[in-house]
């Protein structure tokens, strides 16, 4: 650490970090990538090198779980070194940062003779770590949408899943495009930086790059011993509790449902295939007799829709007979569905086979226009309780 030629900038702890992230955002990018764009030649060819589309998605999940463990892992760590060893937080952006990245940019273009003078993160580090920090947040939530969509449309109308989808995959493609085009040129095009490798920094480097930090080192505050003990009493508490609260949370975010969107296997019977999609499409029905509809049935499961489908089909998909393995009469047994999977699916009532199974002729039980109407309506807009 006190070698004249080189400063000791990352600890074994963070470089195990960083290769762990840069493991898991691979994985994540190669696999997600080739789910956002299945047409490009490249994803059929990685989709195909990986086992098929549900191989890739379990590979991708796993790298997320990868992620989040990691997530919890830093959080702690860095509220150690902050809390109870009392470092100084050099990696939250300041005032100096606007003006170094000012400046930078006006010695970019030639109007200022030199490169701003930068501490121990330099503004272009402090912007790609809260840039991961961000796109992490988004992710994840986005993520878990994605993975629990029913859930999701439990709590959220049901256009949000694939607003989700959307922001999930752009996201993902700007976090890549980041990657290659700031952080490569940043740390290996412009000057091969091997610090997050070996831990250690040139000191020509740090005085090019960082020279405030040569010239005022930063400590941690010295503290007694008893103190310091206390405190690091007083985290563990926390942290602990919050900890298994996390873990907890990714067990029922990994296994709280079975995802809405699977990739389909082969269909033996083709009677199967007609009967979820028929050749003849049901028509959507127009805004005035929604409108109409909802008076005469109500607009939610507590308003009127439950007692309807309790009503009509409680004889064959009810607690007793349960056809299918099917419970019309009850909002959790709707979503939950039967051996064909949810009846209901928030915000796609042209998928619901609530609606597809009561338009076939040979269902014995039918709907009537202002009926169907206001089911069609009810899922469109999450099939709220």
């Amino acid at each position: 650490m006190g070698h004249p030629d080189r400063v000791y900038r990352f600890s074994t702890l963070r470089r195990i970090e960083h290769g762990v992230l840069m493991v898991a955002f691979v994985v994540l990018a190669a696999t997600g990538l080739p789910q956002k764009y299945p047409q490009s030649p490249i994803s059929l060819a990685l989709l195909q090198a990986m086992g098929g589309l549900e191989t890739a998605r379990i590979i991708h999940r796993a790298a997320a779980i990868a992620l989040m463990l990691l997530a919890l892992e830093h959080i702690g760590s860095v509220l150690y070194d902050l809390y109870v060893r009392r470092m100084p937080p050099s990696i939250l952006p300041t005032r100096e940062d606007f003006r170094n990245a000012w400046r930078a940019l006006r010695y970019n273009l030639g109007l200022e003779g030199s490169p701003p003078r930068q501490g121990w993160f330099t503004f272009q580090e402090k912007f790609e770590y809260w840039a991961l920090v961000w796109g992490l947040i988004i992710m994840g939530l986005t993520g878990f949408m994605l993975w629990n969509p029913i859930t999701t449309a439990r709590f959220l109308p049901g256009q949000w899943i694939p607003a989700a989808k959307v922001a999930h995959g752009s996201e993902a493609l700007l976090a890549v495009l980041a990657i290659l085009i700031w952080h490569v040129y940043h740390v290996h095009i412009r000057r091969f930086n091997r610090s997050m490798f070996t831990g250690y920094l040139s000191r020509e480097e740090m005085e090019e790059d960082h020279p405030l930090a040569l010239e005022a080192p930063s400590h941690p505050i010295p503290l007694d011993p008893l103190e310091t003990r206390a405190r690091a009493r007083r985290f563990w508490a926390a942290y602990g509790t919050v900890a298994v609260l996390w873990l907890v949370g990714m067990v029922w975010f990994v296994s709280g449902e079975k995802t809405a969107v699977t990739t389909p296997g082969p269909i033996p019977d083709i009677a199967r295939v007609r009967a979820y999609a028929p050749l003849t499409p049901t028509p959507v029905p127009t805004p005035s007799f929604l409108a109409r509809a909802t008076l005469n049935l109500g607009s939610s499961w507590e308003d009127g829709i439950g007692a309807f489908l309790e009503e009509n089909c409680s004889f064959c998909h009810g607690p007793r007979r349960r056809e299918g393995d099917l419970d019309l009469t009850a909002y959790e047994g709707v979503l939950k569905g039967g051996r064909s999977g949810p009846a209901v699916i928030p915000g796609a009532p042209g998928i619901s086979p609530v609606l597809i199974w009561t338009a076939r002729e040979d269902h014995p039980g039918r709907l009537r226009p202002s009926e169907r109407a206001a089911i069609w309506l009810w899922i469109q807009n999450g099939a709220p309780r």
